[in-house]
C-alpha cells in the first residue's frame, strides 16, 4: 500500500459551531470526571479500534457496491445481528453510518446506559489514531475507484497502512501518539508537583527527591540549578517546568516542525483533561499543606483516576 503524505488543513468554524463545540466539550469533560480512569480507559481504546473496523468496512463496501460475502462472516462475528440489516439493506453506501451507530448502540450500551458515551464518542474521535483512520479513509474514498487494491487489504493491514500515514507530512501518527503518551506523563509529574512551589521558598522533600530521580532525572537536574532552595518562589514559576518539557521531552517534535500538532493532540487527549481538572482542585486544597506531607507520585495518579467525586484527597469539594 502506498504511504502518501497528507497536510491537515486547519477548519474555520462559525460561530455557532464554536458554541456547539463549546457545549459538546464541557459535557465531554464533566461526564469524563466521573467515571473511573481504569473503566474509561478501557471503552476508549475500544472505541478507537471499531472506528477503525468501521472505516475498512466503509471502504470495502463502497469499492464494492455492497457487502462481498467474505465480509459478512466478519460482520455476523464482530456484530451480531448486524450483518442481517446489510443483507436487507437497499443503500450498502449507509453501512458505514449505520455501523457507527450500531456500534453505540450495542457495544458500547453501558457507556450510553450510565451517561458518559459522549464523553466516549467526544475523545475517541479526537484522539490521534482515530484522526489518522479517518484520514486513511479519505484517501480509499478517493483513490481505490481510480486504482483497485490487489488485494483488498484485511483489516490489519489496512490499520497499519493508516497509522503509517504522515502527520503534516513529517512523521507517521503511530510515532506522533507515542509522543502525545509520552508528554502526558510528564504533565502528570508537573501538576503533582505544583502545591510545593506555594512555599516561601522551594525545597523538594526526600522522597519527591526519590520520585523525580526514578521518573524524569533531567526535572530534577533542571530543577535543582534553576529553582533551588534559596530561590524565592513565584506562583507562576511552576509553569517554567512545561517550557523544559516541550524542549527536552518534546525535543524531536519541536527540531523537526510537529510540536505544534502534538500540543493540540495533548490538550484533547481525556488523561490530560482529566488530570488538569483534577489538578486544579487538588491544588487548591492543598493550601497551606506542609511539603513534607506531599504525597507520593503514584497515590496522586491513583487518586486522580477515581471519580471526581469519590477522591479522598479532596474532602471539600467531592464530597
Amino acid at each position: 500500500m502506498q504511504n502518501v503524505n497528507h497536510q491537515m488543513k486547519t477548519a474555520k468554524f462559525s460561530r455557532l459551531e464554536r458554541s456547539v463545540g463549546s457545549i459538546a466539550s464541557r459535557q465531554a469533560r464533566r461526564q469524563l470526571m466521573e467515571v473511573p480512569w481504569d473503566r474509561f480507559h478501557k471503552a476508549y481504546e475500544a472505541y478507537i479500534s471499531w472506528q477503525a473496523f468501521a472505516l475498512w468496512a466503509r471502504a470495502v463496501v463502497d469499492l464494492e457496491g455492497s457487502a462481498p460475502s467474505w465480509l459478512k462472516p466478519i460482520l455476523r462475528k464482530r456484530c451480531p445481528g448486524f450483518a442481517q440489516e446489510v443483507d436487507r439493506s437497499r443503500k450498502p453506501e449507509l453501512l458505514g453510518l449505520n455501523l457507527l451507530s450500531w456500534i453505540h448502540n450495542q457495544a458500547f450500551q453501558l457507556a450510553k446506559q450510565e451517561g458518559w458515551l459522549d464523553a466516549l464518542v467526544f475523545y475517541g474521535f479526537r484522539d490521534t489514531r482515530s484522526q489518522a483512520y479517518w484520514t486513511y479513509w479519505e484517501h480509499c474514498d478517493s483513490e481505490w475507484p481510480k486504482r483497485r487494491p490487489a488485494p483488498v487489504p484485511t483489516l490489519a493491514q489496512w490499520t497499519r497502512s493508516a497509522l503509517n500515514w504522515k502527520l503534516q507530512g513529517k512523521v507517521g501518527y503511530t510515532v506522533a501518539e507515542k509522543t502525545v503518551e509520552k508528554y502526558i506523563h510528564f504533565e502528570g509529574l508537573v501538576y503533582w508537583l505544583r502545591p510545593i512551589f506555594q512555599a516561601a521558598k522551594v525545597q523538594l522533600p526526600a522522597h519527591v527527591v526519590v520520585e523525580l530521580r526514578q521518573q524524569c532525572p533531567g526535572l530534577l537536574e533542571f530543577m535543582s540549578k534553576e529553582i533551588s532552595a534559596h530561590y524565592e518562589s513565584n506562583s507562576r514559576d511552576w509553569q517554567r517546568l512545561f517550557k523544559w518539557g516541550e524542549d527536552h521531552v518534546l525535543s524531536r517534535a519541536k527540531k523537526e516542525g510537529w510540536l505544534d500538532c502534538v500540543l493540540r493532540q495533548v490538550s484533547i487527549h481525556p488523561r490530560h483533561v482529566r488530570m488538569a481538572g483534577y489538578a486544579r482542585l487538588w491544588y487548591e486544597s492543598r493550601a497551606d499543606q506542609p511539603a513534607s506531607s506531599h504525597p507520593s507520585f503514584s497515590e496522586w495518579r491513583k487518586d486522580a483516576e477515581r471519580p471526581l467525586r469519590s477522591s479522598p484527597m479532596l474532602p471539600f469539594r467531592a464530597r
